[in-house]
């Protein structure tokens, strides 16, 4: 970890202390500065910003700097290394000691040494990069072991099993990682930032309308991401059972087609009902959850790749089967990356990732639930015609 990364929290119930060790900070090349004038809200703001050190003043109102680590004492894991440099104007002998015994890394008495402050701040950085970097290779080497110790004992039908649920496990927490930067941290940003602009009592009702459509926006796109973990965590560690029942085909595409009309609507796009085949009266062994789920999976990723034209929901049967058609008229999809997009968090392309937020998961989800009804889906693209989706289901699930 380059140091200058680090996150940083500062904690003082004046402005001008943390005005100067803002200043103080930037000019030492750190980017990654928060602070808050309220102890109060320290818990909450280490578990969002997970922070690398804590500058943390004493004497403050609602909680003093040692209630504070009262409390993080029981949220840091144990073992780990986390600083909190103390600033204080008391360096009595009792409060050194007090300070010390409470959990401060080290403290800082005011009116502050600049110089001092920023080497003790690059010191305790550094020594907690290090910290992270062996805890990394401690996991590393523990993955190593388990990995050789399921190779040793391959023959085992239920150790296998296991194996290859860790497995599935290990990369999906490895996606995660690799995602959690943009597809977390940046609606939480926003949420964090107008969150304190709209509170703001010198700006306008339009400007706070504006504000507050951006943190609505920003909170949707964060509970859509959280939901995609969960159900790809569900699906991937086979912890998701499907309750099958007989359901109207009917009902679920009225029910589609009122889900996404307005969205359809607000992009200029129309949204056909097509029939091949009459839907009413016909019945499906089916979850009408999980089904409804991973068609609109699809659907919402029709719309989000469609700058214009239609998005059609259309419904055939052949031999006992229900296929449900999904066809868009948008950018296409180049037909190497039809395997990927069925994988974990995988899009198109990274230019793709980048221009349409989103988790990635969406197909993902969509193809487990698929296979968890006992269905298929497959593809037809074309990058000038548009995509299509068919989602194969049987009239009776063989259960």
């Amino acid at each position: 970890m380059n140091y200058l990364d680090a996150t940083i929290l500062i904690v003082d119930d004046k402005v001008a202390n943390i005005s100067i060790l803002e200043d103080l900070l930037r000019m030492q090349g750190y980017n990654n500065i928060y602070n808050t004038t309220d102890s109060r809200t320290v818990l909450e703001l280490y578990h969002t910003l997970n922070p690398d050190i804590l500058l943390l003043d004493l004497m403050m109102p609602f909680l003093s700097g040692y209630e504070v680590m009262d409390q993080l004492k029981l949220v840091i894991p144990k073992g780990s290394y986390f600083p909190i440099l103390v600033l204080t104007a008391d360096i009595s002998r009792d409060v050194k000691i007090r300070v010390l015994a409470a959990g401060a890394t080290d403290f800082l008495s005011k009116p502050f040494d600049l110089i001092e402050v920023g080497l003790r701040i690059k010191n305790m950085i550094f020594t907690r990069s290090l910290y992270l970097k062996l805890e990394g290779q401690n996991l590393n080497l523990e993955s190593k072991v388990r990995e050789r110790t399921k190779e040793l004992e391959e023959n085992n039908k239920e150790l296998i099993i296991s194996k290859e649920k860790a497995q599935a496990s290990d990369r999906l927490k490895t996606a995660f990682l690799n995602n959690i930067s943009h597809e977390i941290r940046t609606p939480l940003a926003g949420i964090l930032g107008f969150a304190s602009f709209i509170i703001n009592p010198e700006i306008t009702q339009n400007e706070k309308e504006e504000y507050y459509t951006v943190l609505k926006q920003n909170s949707e796109r964060l509970t859509n991401t959280v939901n995609d973990y969960m159900d790809i965590s569900l699906i991937t560690s086979g912890n998701l059972v499907a309750n099958f029942e007989l359901v109207d085909i009917f009902f679920i595409l009225q029910t589609l087609n009122n889900d996404f009309y307005e969205q359809c609507n607000n992009k200029d796009l129309k949204l056909k009902l097509q029939y091949i085949a009459n839907p009413i009266g016909l019945k499906l062994e089916t979850d009408k959850e999980l089904l409804i789920k991973a068609l609109s999976k699809i659907i919402d990723n029709a719309i989000k790749f469609t700058p214009k034209g239609s998005v059609t929901i259309g419904f055939d049967l052949k031999d006992d089967q229900a296929i449900f058609i999904i066809k868009d008229t948008g950018i296409g999809v180049d037909l190497q990356a039809q395997k990927q997009m069925l994988e974990i968090f995988m899009q198109e392309n990274n230019s793709i990732t980048r221009r349409y937020e989103g988790s990635g998961l969406g197909l993902s989800i969509t193809s487990g639930l698929i296979k968890l009804l006992k269905g298929t889906i497959h593809f037809d693209f074309d990058n000038i015609a548009g995509t299509s989706f068919f989602v194969t289901l049987p009239i009776l699930a063989d259960n």
